[in-house]
């Protein structure tokens, strides 16, 4: 048995408006949820350009600066170590630690 609030209204012409209200009122409701899903989508894209538009400036200023950039770091890592370090500025050493006790005592 269905309960109403109120009673279904009697008058045919009362069911219709309320039939065509219902269907406005659920029209009204998926577009406005398009409406809200277009506008996520649109803060979504134009904060990706934004990142995309940082990430390119940000390139553009370290490869101009003299700073690797990432494709030329991964090509000296393909090259290896010992062709990186061809020049004479690096300076190769050995050490032992003597005792770890006396630094701790001071």
């Amino acid at each position: 048995m269905q309960y109403y609030i109120g009673p279904p209204p009697m008058n045919p012409l009362a069911r219709l408006l309320a039939g065509i209200l219902a269907v406005l009122a659920l029209a009204g409701a998926f577009f406005f949820g398009v409406f809200v899903l277009a506008l996520a989508v649109g803060v979504g894209l134009i904060a990706w350009v934004g990142l995309w538009l940082r990430m390119l400036w940000l390139r553009r200023k370290l490869s101009g600066s003299g700073v690797d950039s990432v494709a030329d770091s991964a090509a000296e890592q393909r090259h290896g170590a010992a062709q990186r370090h061809r020049n004479e500025d690096v300076i190769d050493a050995e050490y032992t630690v003597v005792s770890r006790d006396e630094d701790e005592k001071r």
